[in-house]
């Protein structure tokens, strides 16, 4: 047993948490497994398990400069490795060791996480007596080598991705991708650090969520790493080495988990010590060992699912009728050529009568029986025929019928005629035939495109699995699940289960009361965490409720302007609804420190983009006090559905066939709360108007109105993308072709979203009067040169004229000189005058009491804000503002009748 070298690292709080965490973890397993030993049926495995756990901790603690309690760790891992089996007299005696060993485990980890250190583990653990108890656990059992390595060279321990296989079939090409993704972004010119850091964070998470430790460890050095280099911790350029490092480890842990490796704990821990000495400032405590031949990139893995035999045995009768479908139309190709060779025979009969009646008639003198021409002699006819002619000119019409060549190419015409006409009305039954079995054919593969969709189909349950096993490890939540036998495509399950642990985890984070406070709301002890799944209309609603203290609207608010999101006078409009929605900002967190789970800002709005890459939208309600319910919508599968595609003016828009509900022309007043498209598309309605009901996906009817109803088409709906994402009324996007076959975008209305839009008066936006306003003019004060020369030029970019001061005083003489301002944007913090004195100042002044004042400052913090508002101040900005967010602001304070941007 190698030891690990004690290398003093100077760690940050988030890394001690880190450490701490799964330092307890081990101390929690070792009782588990103490308890265990005492059950004949168990106890070999808990052998095992102590064996693995004093083995972790020792190397953990070794590596984060614990060395007595790295110690006492490896002497535990002694007393287990080698032993082949433990007889039940053992049990005793080796509990006696186990139980003092975790208590000084337990100290110093209190002592570490009071900033301590961790104290005399050894001396502590000889007054327990264990030095003692050691040696006669030694003396009275000791170690047998020889059976346990005969049982080590006949049963290996199995990959995880063999014992955890239904798991491994959804986490293992995510974990691929996502290091995929990684290694391609750390190649690019210009990393994305903040795409980067949220890779590596889902790569975290999710393997936590599995169980697999490792690559949980390697994901988390990995997003400390691209953590600080993003916030300019470390230079990019010290830290591109250790990421490459850490996505060898991670691939290789992988590679482990599949069996084609061994463990790698060792390259992980060291890994996490070579970042943590960096972000430390110091070098790397250990070189991160160099990958091994083995460690080859991942091949390409495929998507699987598992389907029943029944579904399959549905298909195959399925392809079945689409190969007896073939045979039938098959045949009727057969009679399609037996109908065009007699056409072609008919054919040939009437050009062979019409060429024989020119050669008689209109050119005589090339047929071998007409009349000579003149000076030309003719075949003279034998003298039998001259004398049959005569004896047949003796009888009358009506005692022999005669027929001339007119009579012959009548009767041919007539021959013909119904050759046709029969030849016509097989071409009927034919075509009549070929269109049954065409639509015949169209039900059977649509059946068959059904079945397939939903032989990619898994329950719910496969998503929500690792959900009760991250709960069930956690004695702070209740988590309880309904609606597993719901079905989702296996694509998103991936995906959605990486959005249900982010909101699961932001429940347990930011939903967690006292328990004072929860029994003094009439709550039980633990919170409690409902996960709910229902299918309606092809889409798969999973909500995730709990009934902690909800959404801290203040907090959000503050947050939000200490980002520079939004101004104090936007939010102080804000409904709660309105409010609630700020979560969903990237880099916007209310934690109050970071720890593993929250802080980074990285949850909410990596919840909204990946439901939104999968076609779907999330809805939140939270009530302070009484908990927060978050709704994912997102479509069962990649949809080919029917749907009714409707005019709108001269666009075309769709909503599904199986939401209709009916349609009829409107007759007088349209329905109350109906939805005018033409007035959401901003299109001239026809004087004809049609009225559509749409079923609701809870209950109720929708009534939407149209100028026309075209027809059904089958299509794939496809989501709306970024562009078009935040148009909650839409669901998914699709194109269809024209007569001409030219293709044009067709919009699928989302139900729910219109009645949303409706109750909130979406109208199209009227057109301003065209006039001529005077320029805006905006007075810059502050005491930075650098500021006022960059916000100067983007308020001329934006239109404005501008005018800057240095400071309050500065400012306030150029105003009562007489100096033209539309709108005053000041800083506080300035020489002479700050913006405190000068706003007081400014509204002392009658002839600018009513002037606009925006205050924009570093100072975003509650009692700056309050003070500024006191005074007058139209709005307050944290710098540095978003020029959209300022230039919006300055639009909506600026004088009517104002050159605006």
């Amino acid at each position: 047993m190698t030891s690990v070298p004690y290398n003093p690292v100077s760690l940050d709080a988030d890394l001690i948490a880190t450490y701490l965490q799964d330092a307890r973890s081990v101390t929690a397993g070792i009782e588990d497994a103490t308890v265990d030993l005492w059950v004949p049926a168990t106890r070999l495995q808990a052998m095992e398990t102590l064996w693995v756990l004093g083995h972790r901790l020792q190397g953990t603690a070794g590596l984060y400069g614990h060395p007595q309690t790295a110690a006492l760790a490896g002497l535990l891992e002694r007393l287990m490795e080698g032993r082949a089996s433990l007889p039940e007299a053992a049990v005793p005696p080796i509990t006696e060791v186990l139980e003092p060993a975790v208590t000084c485990l337990n100290a110093a980890l209190d002592r570490i996480e009071r900033g301590q250190g961790e104290g005399d583990v050894g001396l502590m653990f000889a007054q327990l007596g264990g030095p003692a108890r050691v040696s006669a656990l030694l003396r009275d059992f000791p170690f047998e080598l020889r059976a346990r390595e005969s049982r080590d060279q006949t049963q290996e321990e199995q990959p995880f991705a063999v014992l955890n296989a239904p798991i491994w079939e959804d986490f293992g090409p995510e974990a691929a991708e996502l290091t995929a993704a990684l290694r391609q972004g750390l190649m690019a010119d210009t990393p994305d650090l903040t795409a980067l850091f949220r890779a590596a964070h889902t790569l975290k998470g999710s393997s936590a969520m599995v169980g697999l430790q490792d690559l949980a460890d390697a994901g988390h050095a990995l997003e400390d790493l691209m953590s600080s280099a993003r916030e300019d911790g470390i230079p990019l350029d010290r830290a591109l080495p250790l990421l490459e490092d850490g996505l060898n480890v991670a691939e290789a842990v992988l590679a482990h988990a599949e069996g084609r490796l061994p463990s790698q704990t060792h390259r992980v821990q060291a890994y996490r010590a070579s970042v943590a000495a960096l972000l430390g400032g110091q070098a790397p405590a250990l070189p991160v060992p160099a990958a091994t031949p083995g460690d080859a990139v991942r091949p390409e893995t495929r998507l699987s699912v598992r389907v029943d035999s029944a579904r399959l045995d549905g298909m195959l009768d399925d392809v079945a009728g689409l190969v007896a479908s073939r045979a039938r139309l098959n045949g009727l190709l057969l009679r399609q050529q037996g109908l065009a060779r007699s056409l072609d025979a008919a054919h040939e009969r009437v050009q062979r009568t019409v060429r024989d009646f020119e050669e008689r008639y209109l050119n005589p003198n090339l047929t071998p029986g007409g009349a000579a021409a003149p000076g030309m002699t003719g075949p003279t006819r034998p003298t039998g025929d001259l004398q049959l002619q005569d004896r047949l000119a003796d009888f009358g019409a009506l005692e022999l019928d005669t027929y001339d060549d007119l009579n012959i190419l009548a009767r041919a015409v007539t021959e013909l005629s119904a050759d046709l006409t029969e030849i016509r009305a097989q071409n009927a039954q034919a075509i009549s035939a070929l269109g049954d079995e065409l639509t015949g054919l169209e039900k059977l593969t649509r059946q068959l495109r059904v079945e397939l969709s939903r032989a990619r189909l898994l329950p719910v349950s496969r998503v929500t699995a690792p959900l009760h096993r991250w709960a069930g490890r956690r004695d702070d939540l209740t988590l309880s699940v309904h609606g597993e036998d719901s079905l989702i495509d296996a694509q998103h399950a991936g995906p959605l289960g990486e959005a249900l642990l982010h909101l699961l985890t932001n429940a347990a984070v930011h939903g967690a009361q006292p328990p004072q406070e929860r029994a003094a709301a009439g709550k039980p002890a633990r919170l409690q965490v409902s996960v709910t799944a229902r299918v309606a209309d092809g889409h798969l609603s999973v909500t995730v409720q709990d009934d902690g203290r909800g959404l801290d609207f203040a907090a959000l608010r503050q947050r939000a302007l200490q980002s520079g999101h939004a101004s104090a006078g936007e939010l102080a409009a804000y409904t709660d609804e309105q409010t609630a929605q700020l979560v969903f900002l990237p880099g916007l967190s209310t934690a109050g420190q970071v720890t593993q789970e929250a802080g980074r800002g990285v949850g909410m709005d990596a919840v909204r983009d990946a439901i939104a890459r999968l076609g779907g939208r999330v809805t939140l309600n939270s009530r302070p006090g009484e908990g927060t319910a978050i709704t994912l919508h997102v479509p069962v599968a990649q949809q080919i559905t029917d749907v009714l595609v409707m005019r709108v003016g001269t666009q075309r828009v769709a909503v599904l066939a199986s939401q209709m509900q009916g349609m009829s022309i409107l007759d007088g007043e349209a329905p109350a709360g109906s939805v005018d498209l033409n007035d959401l598309w901003g299109e001239t309605p026809d004087t004809v108007r049609y009225v559509a009901r749409i079923a609701l996906s809870g209950a109720g009817t929708l009534h939407v109105l149209v100028d026309e109803f075209l027809k059904l088409e089958e299509i794939v709906l496809r989501p709306a993308g970024k562009l078009l994402g935040s148009l909650g009324y839409l669901s998914g996007t699709t194109t269809l072709n024209d007569p001409s076959g030219q293709a044009f975008p067709v919009a699928i209305l989302d139900p729910a979203g219109l009645a949303q839009a409706s109750a909130q008066g979406v109208r199209r936006a009227a057109r301003p009067a065209v006039a001529a306003p005077d320029s805006a003019h905006i007075l810059l004060v502050d005491d930075s040169l650098s500021v006022r020369r960059h916000v100067g030029r983007s308020l001329e970019r934006f239109g404005f004229q501008v005018t800057t001061a240095s400071d309050g005083q500065e400012a306030l003489e150029r105003l009562l000189a007489g100096q033209r301002a539309d709108l005053l944007l000041s800083d506080l913090e300035m020489p002479r005058m700050n913006g405190f004195e000068l706003l007081r100042a400014v509204r002392s002044s009658p002839a600018h009491a009513t002037l606009p004042v925006v205050i924009m400052t570093t100072r975003a913090g509650e009692k700056h804000q309050q003070l500024a508002m006191e005074l007058g101040a139209s709005d307050y900005l944290a710098k540095p503002a978003e020029e959209r967010l300022l230039q919006r602001r300055l639009n909506a304070l600026l004088p009517a009748g104002k050159v605006r941007a």
